[in-house]
């Protein structure tokens, strides 16, 4: 069995369309098709459905592609441990969320890319649950997340630094003056919110919640930057992470009110599964990202 058809099948999945998967990896429709039509051949089932213009796995496919997966980690995995440590070649998978993504891991990414021009480095954003779920199933070697502190049996939880929260509120906002702000100053405010499942809208929720507190309306988005410009257009008010907002509150673009809740801890942390082999890339972006912790404690 060639190995090509499992990493084609993997980008079928990804992509759902041979055109697409074709276009990505610089093959013809037809080697796509012929490629899938040789591993169902080989399996004797059908891997694909089309539902509307996109293609599907069925059952057999679902399983196919569980396997398909290990197979192919193992490979990377036998690839990085027989490379020399320099310039080591494979695959890393890095899960991470927009704030740290944007504002935090890329020095250490470009840092670990110098160290290794030819290491691949896939660095996909999510909200913390996803990022989690995808390292329990293989899915990231390592994920550096934003969330109150994980305790999991099956992974390995290395706490890098809390975060800062912050509030934002348009300029000249009837609460930049106060210099402790009750809860109850928020009833009636309209929030603008992360995600659903973002843990520091989830911890905001149930502390209004708690507090029976009523605001005015939510105003969701999973971009950062949208959530910061609906605040300087004097939309409402939000929460984030302080390296997220920093620019903006320096600045004087959105101005920062009042807010610091005992309830409301989240943690910079990095986590993967306790029986992953730590490859030399791997263990070297860890120590840099926990050097960052002594450099906090000096």
């Amino acid at each position: 069995m060639d190995l090509n058809y499992f990493y084609t099948f993997k980008e079928v999945v990804k992509w759902g369309s041979y055109t697409k998967t074709g276009e990505q990896l610089g093959y013809a429709q037809s080697s796509v098709t012929t490629q899938i039509k040789k591993l169902e051949d080989h399996f004797q089932v059908k891997l694909f459905e089309r539902v509307g213009r996109k293609m599907r796995l069925t059952q057999s496919g679902e399983e196919l592609y569980y396997y398909v997966n290990q197979i192919l980690l193992l490979m990377d995995e036998a690839e990085e441990r027989i490379s020399n440590e320099h310039n080591l070649r494979g695959t890393l998978r890095i899960g991470t969320v927009e704030s740290l993504a944007a504002y935090f891991i890329t020095p250490y990414i470009k840092e670990l890319k110098t160290r290794h021009p030819d290491l691949k480095i896939l660095l996909e954003s999510g909200l913390c649950p996803k990022l989690k779920e995808g390292v329990l199933e293989g899915a990231f070697d390592l994920a550096v997340v934003l969330d109150r502190y994980i305790d999991h049996p099956e992974l390995t939880t290395i706490p890098i630094r809390e975060e800062t929260l912050v509030m934002i509120a348009p300029k000249n906002h009837r609460l930049q003056q106060l210099k402790e702000m009750n809860l109850q100053e928020l009833e009636g405010e309209t929030l603008i919110l992360t995600e659903e499942g973002c843990p520091y809208r989830v911890l905001l929720e149930q502390l209004l919640m708690n507090e029976t507190i009523q605001v005015k309306s939510v105003i969701s988005f999973s971009s950062l930057e949208a959530i910061k410009q609906c605040v300087a257009d004097d939309l409402g008010i939000a929460i984030l992470p302080e390296i997220a907002a920093r620019k903006e509150i320096e600045s004087g673009k959105v101005t920062q009110i009042p807010f610091d809740h005992e309830e409301i801890r989240i943690y910079t942390q990095i986590v993967y599964q306790n029986k992953k082999w730590l490859t030399p890339p791997l263990s070297q972006l860890i120590t840099s990202l926990k050097d960052n912790i002594k450099k906090n404690d000096e």
